[in-house]
């Protein structure tokens, strides 16, 4: 292993001998997005605070009533350190 960052406690991502870079981040779910915009630079750039958030869209589908819905909604990938 070559680096190794950690943002949260449930996000965090490394980089392997082999240049492979892994990341891992609890509450997202993976989308074209999600590979596109969550990577290792950007946590970087997230934990030296050079980023304040990063957007995410996605759509939440839910059913009423035998109708589905779909919202468009936004969540933020963030680092907030308060200790």
């Amino acid at each position: 292993m070559n680096f190794w960052c950690c943002a949260q406690a449930k996000d965090y991502g490394y980089e392997l001998d082999r240049g492979k870079c892994v990341g891992k981040v609890k509450g997202f779910k993976c989308s074209a997005e999600t590979k596109e915009k969550m990577t290792n630079e950007q946590r970087k750039q997230l934990i030296k605070s050079a980023v304040n958030h990063i957007d995410i869209n996605y759509d939440q589908f839910s059913i009423n009533t035998s109708e589905i819905v779909t919202k468009q909604l936004v969540k933020q990938w963030a680092f907030k350190f308060d200790k």
